[in-house]
Order: structure tokens, then sequence, then C-alpha cells
């Protein structure tokens, strides 16, 4: 007889479930994606953007799932890299700090659905390969104690003169058993994780988590625009300020594969040359057009200028991402659709090939996605020269640093 499906089954311990989740999560595309590890770094050629990022969370010292992850990073624009969009609006430099907050739900593994049988020998096997890994590890224990318990008594008391030998025997003690008990804890969890991944002992794993992330930048770059040819340059002085507040979801399926849902709110403190609204020309066009503020754009030495009614607005934006792996690839497909409001109404797209590299250990290293990004879908974009092209050949990398943290 038919059997409901078991939520949220505890097949292995909380501990080796965020190591488990830290190889499942390995798609790393943004520096507003999840990264179980300490530091992490991303590169987005489509702006040139270089993040540094470090996440802050001590280990606990009790079997525990990981529920809030608080990371800081640095974010950098390169100017004059070979990044450059369809309007020609090449990246200029740029620098600030990113931070971010993520609330973690809880881990559920769904066993075998339909036989009751079968749910009950997927928790079986996983309980009698987690009984036989840890005897394995307490001999090993017992084995590395013996041989540290020889080695202190055999110590020479002639040698260490004036010492006090038992004091001494008992901080080495204290040091050795907190470092074993630390070593094998890691390796145990690793191991369950690893067993998981092997023989893949579930039907399928949900887990979500909500992020807040804010880039606040030190240095932006500064603007001379001009609202027409008859008009004097002025300095603008823009804040690039973002906010984002995302809610993604995570199934992991032993034998469809792995899927990401992300749907994300987004507020740019935006400005007319960001959102293409004004054009950009050179020392040569401005005075072929009749301009007539040619002596101060000479003393400027700026051969990048705007015309055109410079403002500045909150652009509100709504975007949602799917990203597929296949069961056992390390190839999948992605595909992004992004929608701004107000001033700056463009929808934009991406379809992504993401990569996962796998290192020595089969664990994710690092993470490549080439894609091809669409801009302004809706054509909302009204400027002179207008190219026929909206599309950007890109690459983004993800590359996660460091020890693990669970």
């Amino acid at each position: 007889m038919a059997k409901p499906c078991s939520n949220g089954a505890a097949v292995i311990s909380n501990r080796a479930m965020n190591v488990f989740l830290a190889d499942k999560t390995g798609y790393l595309a943004a520096n507003t994606d999840l990264s179980f590890y300490t530091n992490y770094v991303t590169f987005n050629t489509s702006d040139a953007k270089f993040t540094i990022n470090h996440n802050f969370q001590n280990p606990a010292s009790n079997d525990e799932p990981i529920k809030k992850l608080f990371s800081f990073g640095v974010s950098a624009n390169i100017a004059n890299s070979f990044a450059s969009t369809p309007f020609n609006k090449r990246p200029e430099n740029e620098f600030g700090f990113t931070a971010s907050y993520k609330w973690l739900g809880n881990v559920k593994t769904h066993l075998a659905c339909n036989n009751l049988q079968y749910k009950t020998q997927q928790q079986q096997v996983m309980d009698a390969f987690r009984a036989a890994m840890l005897h394995l590890l307490y001999i090993e224990i017992r084995k590395k104690e013996a041989d540290f318990l020889a080695a202190i008594d055999a110590i020479d008391t002639t040698a260490i003169p004036g010492q006090n030998t038992n004091l001494a025997k008992a901080l080495l003690q204290q040091s050795f058993y907190q470092s074993l008990q630390e070593d094998y804890e890691e390796k145990f969890a690793k191991q369950q994780a690893a067993l998981l991944t092997d023989k893949k002992s579930f039907n399928f794993i949900t887990t979500g988590w909500t992020s807040l992330t804010t880039y606040i930048p030190l240095i932006s770059p500064k603007y001379n625009a001009a609202q027409s040819l008859t008009v004097a340059f002025r300095e603008k002085h823009p804040y690039p300020l973002k906010l984002m507040l995302s809610h993604n979801r995570l199934w992991e399926s032993s034998k469809i594969g792995r899927l990401f849902v992300t749907l994300s709110v987004n507020c740019l403190f935006n400005n007319s040359i960001l959102s293409y609204a004004i054009n950009e020309i050179n020392f040569i066009e401005y005075k072929d057009l009749g301009g007539t503020d040619t002596l101060h754009l000479a003393e400027l030495k700026k051969d990048k200028v705007y015309l055109g009614n410079y403002n500045t607005f909150i652009s509100p934006s709504i975007s949602g991402r799917l990203v597929y792996f296949p069961s056992s690839s390390h190839v999948g497909i992605s595909f992004l659709l992004e929608q701004h409001f107000g001033s700056y109404g463009l929808m934009n797209a991406k379809l992504g090939l993401p990569i996962v590299l796998i290192n020595s250990k089969i664990l994710p290293a690092v993470n490549f996605e080439c894609y091809l990004m669409f801009m302004d879908m809706n054509n909302k974009i009204n400027r002179v020269n207008k190219p026929q092209r909206n599309t950007i050949i890109g690459l983004s990398a993800g590359i996660p640093f460091s020890r693990l943290i669970y």
C-alpha cells in the first residue's frame, strides 16, 4: 500500500548537510550568490566588475545547520577594459563596498514516495554506512591517541631541565585532544556528505534562502554633461547606490538533477548616463556639430562627454532566474529575465551556459558561465546613432577560496 513521502528525514548530520550544500550550491556567478566558503571572488566581463568577498561565520561547536550568513566585500570596475555594451558605453573606474545578509531556511530530505519499504531501505543504507564509517574513524582515533601518549611518555626529562614535565604533558594533551576532535568532526561530516552524493539515498532535497544585498560606492566616475550645444558643460557627481532583495529555492533530485530558482527586487540610484538616455560624444564630434563650449571642453582633457538633459532618479526592477544542471553533470543551462520600471524601462534577458570545474577531490572549484545578454528587448532606448545589434557575449567567473564554513 502506498504511503506518504517522508518530509525532512535526516539521513546525515546537520554539519554534514552544510558540507553537502556547499557542493550543490557551487553555482557562483555573482557576489550576490550563496557560497559556503570563507572567501570567494567573482568577475564579469560585461561590466568589468571584480569583487572580493568574505563570509563571517564562526564554526558551530555543536552539530547545527547554518541559519544566517553575513558577507562583506569590495567591488571594483576597471576602466579601459575589453568589456563594452552594444551602446558603446565602456566601464569606468568605480570602487565600493558590498554587504549581504542571508537567512537560510530548513533543509528537507525527501525519501522514496511510493514504496514504504524502499523508503526504509534508503534510510537504513545511510545509517549502516554511517555506523561503519564511525567505527573506522574510532579505530583511527584510538591509534593516534595511543601513538601520541607513547610519544609524550618517552620524553626525556633531562632534555628539558628546569621544566615542569607533568604540566607540559598536560598542555600537550589538551592541545592534542582539541585538535583531534576538530579534525575528526570535520572528517566525519565530509565523509557523510560524500556518501550521500555517491549513494544518492534520497528522492530529492529542498532548501531556500533569502538575501539582502547592498552596494555602497566610495569612488564613482564624474561626468561632464551639457543640455545642448550652446550650454556650458557641468560636472555631475552620481552616486549609484544599489539595493537588492532576493529569494532563492534549490531542488536537488537524485534522478533529474539540480534546479535553482531566484526572484529578485532591485533598486538603483540611477542617472541619465547609466540608463543610456543621453548621447556620448567626443571633442571632434562636438566641435563639428557647432558646440560653443569648446575652450572649456579642451581644458577638461576628456575625450568623452555627454550631451542631453541629465537627471538622477530611482530605478526599480524585478528579475527571475532559472539554472538547471542535469544529474551528474557539471554543465548546465541558465536563463534570466529582467524588467526595469520608471524612467529606465528596459527589459533585458540572459541565456547562459554555466560550467562547474572540479578539483582533484572531485569537488566544485571554479564556476564559469558563458552567456548571451539581450538588452533593451522592448526598444525603450531612444538615442541618436542607436545600433541595430543589442546583444552582448560575456563571461562570468566565481572562485571559492579558503576553508569551508560549517
